[in-house]
């Protein structure tokens, strides 16, 4: 309504809002208290509204995040046909493509994680790295676990802190736990703007 009638000073304050709960530096999300379409109140819409409606706005900065949200709902929400949240079909495919890429990487330096850092075998009862009567095979198989759990985050929100839970102590947990938010900063969150749409552009 603001850019239909003209009233571009609310315009401007609005899509500075947006701003907080957009973000497109990393230390932007990990403060923000509110994120993509929740900042929008009650009734909460549809992500793909919201996308819908920040591409008709050109909202170009707020792309990225906003189609990283519509995917994490996962494929059916993606191709909801509710009222006002079916994605145009150029947009739907990139953000489908984007979203498959990012996957990939976390794939690649999940595996890197796990496989290629310095996990010892823990004496804690209940860490699934105290390793027993054959080593070699009961370390493969902890670190298989460790390595599922890594990668199931990819089917979801690639960007939350991973949790290991009950699978391993507290020790052996925290190495894990920073090296994935090292690669969550450094990898998939400057991949946003290339996968998601900034950087070529092809869902604006």
């Amino acid at each position: 309504m603001a850019t239909k009638y003209g009233f571009s000073d609310i315009r401007e304050g609005l899509i500075e809002d947006l701003k907080d709960t957009y973000p497109t530096k990393w230390e932007d999300f990990e403060t923000a208290k509110v994120l993509g379409e929740d900042a929008f109140g009650s009734p909460r819409p549809h992500p793909n509204a919201v996308l819908n409606l920040l591409l008709e706005q050109r909202v170009k900065f707020a792309l990225p995040f906003a189609a990283y949200r519509a995917a994490v709902g996962g494929f059916s929400s993606l191709i909801s046909s509710e009222p006002g949240a079916t994605l145009p079909r150029l947009t739907l495919a990139s953000t489908i493509y984007g979203m498959e890429r990012m996957r990939r990487v976390m794939f690649q330096l999940s595996h890197s994680i796990v496989y290629s850092g310095n996990i010892d075998a823990c004496p804690q009862q209940e860490c699934v790295l105290n390793i027993g009567m054959d080593p070699t095979e009961q370390g493969t198989e902890a670190l298989k676990k460790i390595f599922d759990v890594m990668v199931d985050k990819s089917k979801g929100d690639l960007l939350s802190p991973l949790s290991l839970g009950d699978l391993v102590c507290v020790d052996c947990a925290k190495p894990l736990e920073d090296a994935h938010l090292r690669y969550r900063e450094q990898f998939v969150w400057r991949a946003f703007p290339s996968l998601l749409g900034a950087g070529g552009g092809s869902i604006m």
